[in-house]
């Protein structure tokens, strides 16, 4: 069975872990990636009513591949609309340079100002615990 597109957990440390990943252009997963990104809006409501604040999101790009529509970058941009409320810093992370462009378009359509691109798993985890 492939993997959902989107995938979301919580760390040990209350992170937000989320994985986008697979081929974003079959219509199979556009649909599939709406469902998870349903079940990922109440995920991270949930946990941050939970913890009485909102959260630092870490965003795992590296298992995208370069294979997305306009749709499926329409949706994540909603997704992190709607996660706006929840959400105190997010970084995202891939080596490929494209997808961190695309990354970058999707939080402009977002309207989000805290959501930062990073090359290596360590660089954006620095970023969530730097001091503001």
């Amino acid at each position: 069975m492939e993997p959902r597109p989107l995938e979301v957990s919580l760390g040990r440390d209350g992170t937000v872990l989320i994985t986008i990943q697979g081929d974003l252009r079959k219509e199979e997963s556009l649909s599939m990636l709406k469902q998870d990104i349903v079940k990922g809006n109440t995920f991270i409501r949930e946990e941050s009513q939970r913890a009485l604040r909102p959260l630092s999101t870490l965003v795992d790009l590296t298992k995208l591949s370069n294979a997305y529509e306009p749709e499926g970058m329409l949706l994540l941009a909603e997704f992190e609309k709607n996660n706006r409320p929840y959400v105190h810093k997010t970084a995202c992370f891939t080596e490929d340079a494209k997808l961190r462009l695309a990354g970058e378009i999707i939080s402009a359509l977002s309207n989000r100002k805290n959501i930062f691109f990073f090359k290596t798993r360590e660089e954006a985890l620095a970023s969530l615990r730097a001091p503001e």
